[in-house]
């Protein structure tokens, strides 16, 4: 593949327009791909490291990333850092259902600073010659958006003013750091032959469905995936470290039973079924057939339920799962705490939150949320957004952001916590990101977004069967497709595929309906907020929000309990 650049500059409003378009393909056909697909019968004895050719050697990422902070350096940079990897990934689905494949993927990102204005530029060959070409042109394109951005500065004031963020082109600093990390794995599943994959998937397959016994109930879509990265990050300040992260695991749509009637499918997902930072011994967890005969079960007993399209408009008591809870907390109130969006810096692309100006939320005499709501974030192990440092080399750290209802901190990385400044220093705080920068892949741009953020049960032990036990007349919705509005003031939760939704009355369930159902996003989590599930009743899911110029998406996940909500709008 050719040599890829683009000019990028976050800063540069009148070009906005043109590197949106020039950077669509940034950490998509930024990095180099060699796929190979796996064949039933051809690749079965093969392990998933041997079908693609060999990951560069860490010593060899440390030196080119050595070299393009030099170039940088020379080339006039005030400050400049490089993320430079490789990525292998492996997806092999259940009796050879089909899309099996193994890919290595080439490719990195150099940022450079100038004057208070920052570009960046990508690419994917692997030559001293190269990275320096790439470092040497993201100076030089800050140094002319600088020039620009000189006559700009006054437009700059007004709008993060409008936005309620302070003016500011300084970054919080942080430490130089050197050193190397990787995820603790007992059994690295790219040395795993691809026969024993589908050993273990029919074997899971075969705890639901044993052979020559009919059962309603199918494991739909099963797959073994992994992501494994090896990812240098240097700066010119000194800073050069080496992750090696892996993450992935069982994935599946769940458990699926069409009943007979013609009615729509009742599907279910796997507890804890989300990718984790561990190897192939993920897969084999002594826990997961009970859990799968458990999980079949539950489906066996819903599908019994008669299905009962529901007519009527109005205003219901819901109950959400920890899944459905997860997502709808997530996809509101966590990204409306990205300070990308709160400081304005995503005016332009993804737009504000209802979470803004910071002083105003941070300040306010009223909670915003009810005192049953806390959330912590934190990017530790297992979670899947584990590392030892972020796209910005900060060690990130655990923090709360909202407590009894007062939101008291914000995603930062190192643009966006001096926004928070005032705020940190009379508590008594450093001014530093938390470690909240991102870059999808290692030819991506960094920007912000949530860690691992958990929303915390309720102090009483409520399960599920207690919170809908006083309903007269409401819903349970299971593993709810959930969204939020432009401006993350509104929600909305709805059916997919996998999503279970229950009419309750009198606290009893009599029947299966499809409904959607919509909120705002202060009244759900204030006056409708009734009580939250216990720690049995925890969920996961990933929330992905799209933002940043040019448009790219960003992953976090949520865990929170379930909660019964006094009443949701049903259309």
């Amino acid at each position: 593949m050719d040599f890829l650049r683009t000019e990028l500059s976050r800063r540069n409003f009148l070009t906005a327009s043109a590197r949106g378009m020039a950077g669509m393909a940034v950490g998509v056909h930024a990095m180099h791909t060699h796929v190979a697909a796996i064949f039933r019968g051809t690749h079965g004895s093969a392990a998933p490291d041997s079908l693609i050719p060999d990951p560069l050697p860490p010593d060899q990422l440390r030196a080119l990333a050595l070299v393009a902070m030099d170039a940088a350096r020379g080339a006039g940079a005030e400050f400049a850092d490089i993320r430079i990897g490789t990525q292998r990934r492996v997806l092999v689905y259940a009796d050879w259902y089909g899309g099996s494949s193994v890919a290595i993927s080439t490719g990195y990102g150099v940022r450079a600073w100038v004057g208070g204005t920052w570009c960046f530029q990508y690419g994917n060959v692997f030559t001293a010659d190269a990275v320096a070409a790439t470092a040497r042109s993201a100076v030089a394109a800050a140094q002319r958006s600088a020039k620009i951005n000189v006559e700009l500065d006054a437009h700059r004031r007004a709008r993060l003013t409008l936005a309620g963020s302070p003016f500011n082109t300084d970054w919080a600093s942080v430490p130089v750091v050197t050193g190397a990390w990787s995820i603790p794995v007992a059994i690295d599943p790219f040395t795993v032959p691809i026969d024993d994959y589908q050993r273990v998937l029919n074997s899971l397959s075969d705890v639901t469905t044993p052979p020559g016994v009919y059962r309603s109930a199918h494991a739909l879509g099963w797959n073994l995936q992994w992501r494994a990265e090896t990812r240098v990050f240097a700066s010119t300040a000194g800073s050069l470290v080496t992750q090696d992260t892996l993450c992935g695991g069982l994935s599946t749509q769940g458990l699926g039973s069409l009943p007979p009637d013609g009615s729509p499918s009742v599907f279910m997902q796997i507890p804890n079924s989300n990718e984790r930072c561990a190897g192939f011994e993920s897969a084999l967890r002594p826990e997961l057939p009970a859990q799968l005969r458990e999980l079949h079960d539950r489906v066996e007993r819903w599908r019994e339920l008669p299905f009962r399209p529901f007519g009527d408009v109005g205003r219901f008591p819901v109950v959400f799962d920890g899944c459905t809870m997860a997502g709808a907390f997530g996809n509101t109130v966590s990204v409306a705490l990205d300070g990308d969006r709160v400081s304005g810096l995503e005016a332009d692309a993804a737009g504000g939150t209802f979470l803004s100006p910071a002083g105003d939320i941070l300040n306010a005499q009223t909670p915003t949320f009810s005192p049953l709501v806390s959330a912590r974030v934190g990017r530790r192990m297992p979670s899947p957004m584990a590392v030892q440092w972020d796209d910005d080399g900060v060690v990130p750290d655990d923090y709360t952001v909202i407590d009894r209802g007062r939101v008291v901190d914000y995603h930062t990385t190192r643009e966006t916590a001096p926004m928070l400044a005032g705020w940190y220093q009379r508590r008594g705080r450093p001014v530093r990101s938390h470690g909240s920068c991102v870059a999808t892949t290692p030819a991506s741009v960094p920007c912000g977004t949530g860690g691992h953020l958990t929303l915390q049960p309720g102090s009483s032990s409520r399960s599920i069967d207690d919170l809908t036990r006083d309903i007269t007349h409401g819903f349970l919705i299971i593993n709810g497709g959930a969204g939020g509005s432009p401006g993350l003031s509104e929600g909305y939760v709805g059916r997919r595929m996998d999503t279970t939704m229950v009419e309750i009355q009198r606290g009893r369930p009599v029947a299966r309906t499809a409904v959607q159902l919509r909120f705002r996003t202060q009244k759900l989590l204030t006056k409708d907020l009734l009580a939250l599930g216990d720690d049995t009743t925890m969920g996961t899911t990933s929330v992905q929000a799209w933002k940043g110029i040019p448009w790219q998406a960003t992953t976090q996940y949520v865990t929170a309990p379930a909660a019964l909500a006094k009443e949701v709008e049903v259309y």
